[in-house]
């Protein structure tokens, strides 16, 4: 696992870590799995190309096994809970790179260190905080300057657990259940943009996810 910290995982993270794994990859495994537009993501993978795969901070639970096998590194932040994540990450074979809370020169000094060790990385598009479904600007900002494309995705399950209490509104697909995962086709950012071009582009992928999600619902009825 890659971290931009020094200090060793807490015992805590790297216990729930490993339970938190376990469970899921029993969880996961009883699923019935439908995917498309993954074959975007691999040729990306498989030309170099940088990209960023943007999905909702609700549905990364079943992401964990829905792309399994593809290097890729997700970002995180250094929290308890953003150690566990990584943590997990570790487990189900991708990296994980643990941002410090802040977006100042540290942030961006541990993400341009990283950027040449992985071609596909992937992050919540409205997290870590919200506000639900809404893509951040400063997160397109960000990949622009770095030189990501972007690239959605939605997911839906048949049969879920929908924590509304949460302000991610998380999705647990119950198991047995159809889980459907659509990825777009990469979307190339302008090299440089001001705030005003970040919030039409954060409108423009938001639609898209939006989309995205739709077509998963589809996928799987």
């Amino acid at each position: 696992m890659i971290s931009c910290l020094s200090e060793p995982v807490p015992w805590r993270a790297r216990l729930l870590g490993a339970i938190g794994a376990f469970v899921l990859w029993l969880w996961c495994a009883s699923w019935r799995k439908r995917v498309t537009g993954v074959e975007h993501l691999d040729a990306c993978i498989a030309a170099g190309q940088h990209t960023l795969v943007l999905f909702w901070h609700g549905t990364y639970v079943p992401l964990f096994t829905l792309l399994r096998g593809r290097p890729a590194c997700i970002l995180t932040n250094s929290s308890l809970r953003g150690q566990v994540i990584a943590q997990i990450s570790r487990w189900f074979g991708y990296a994980a790179l643990e941002l410090p809370d802040e977006q100042g020169r540290r942030f961006l000094a541990a993400l341009r260190k990283s950027l040449d060790e992985h071609t596909a990385w992937g992050t919540a598009a409205d997290g870590p905080l919200g506000p639900c479904y809404q893509v951040k600007p400063s997160l397109i900002s960000l990949a622009a300057h770095f030189g990501f494309f972007v690239q959605p995705v939605g997911v839906a399950a048949h049969h879920a657990w929908r924590l509304n209490r949460r302000w991610d509104r998380m999705l647990l697909p119950l198991p047995f259940t159809r889980v459907g995962l659509v990825l777009s086709e990469p979307i190339r950012l302008p090299p440089t943009m001001d705030k005003s071009m970040a919030a039409r582009h954060a409108e423009i992928l938001q639609n898209a996810m939006q989309q995205c999600t739709l077509a998963a619902e589809d996928l799987i009825r």
